[in-house]
C-alpha cells in the first residue's frame, strides 16, 4: 500500500495509493446499500495524534501544469490529499509521481517538494501541523525547472 523513501536520518515520506489501498470488505453498521471496504492507515493516525496539541493549518491547492513549490521544510507533519489530476512530490534524490486519491504523509523537517506534473494540472488538500514552513536552505529552485540547470 504504502511506497517509502527515507533521508539521512531515517525520516519516511509515505504516499498511500488508493489502487493498492489494501482495502477489506467492512462490516460496520454505519455502512448500507453495498459493499463498503476499508483500511486504516497507521501513519496518518499517528501523524494526527503526535500533533493534537499543535495549531492546524489546511488549505485546499491547485497548480497548473508545471507548478511547483520550491523546496522546503515544515516545523510539522503534513498530510497531503491529491484532489484532482496527477503530480510529483519528492526530495533531494527522489521523486514520486502522484494521482488522484493518493495520500501523502511528509515528517516535520523533511526538505520536499510537490506540485503539478509538467502538462497536467494538480490539486491537494494539505493539512499542516504547525504554522512554520521554511525554503531549504541551498536549494530554494530545487527541483530545477524545465531547461533550468539550476
Amino acid at each position: 500500500m504504502a511506497g517509502s523513501t527515507v533521508d539521512e536520518v531515517g525520516r519516511e515520506l509515505s504516499v498511500f495509493r488508493r489502487a493498492t489501498a489494501d482495502l477489506r470488505p467492512s462490516s460496520n453498521e454505519i455502512f448500507e446499500g453495498g459493499q463498503v471496504g476499508s483500511c486504516d492507515v497507521a501513519e496518518i493516525a499517528a501523524a494526527i495524534t503526535a500533533m493534537r496539541a499543535v495549531p492546524v493549518r489546511s488549505a485546499l491547492v491547485r497548480f497548473d501544469p508545471g507548478a511547483r513549490t520550491r523546496l522546503h521544510t515544515h516545523a510539522g507533519d503534513q498530510i497531503l490529499i491529491v484532489t484532482e489530476g496527477r503530480g510529483h512530490i519528492g526530495r533531494l534524490g527522489r521523486d514520486i509521481p502522484v494521482d488522484v486519491g493518493d495520500v501523502v504523509v511528509v515528517p516535520a523537517g523533511l526538505p520536499h517538494y510537490h506540485g503539478a506534473g509538467r502538462d497536467t494540472p494538480m490539486a491537494h488538500l494539505t493539512v499542516l501541523f504547525g504554522m512554520r514552513t521554511d525554503l531549504a536552505g541551498g536549494h530554494s529552485h530545487w527541483p530545477p525547472a524545465e531547461g533550468d540547470d539550476s
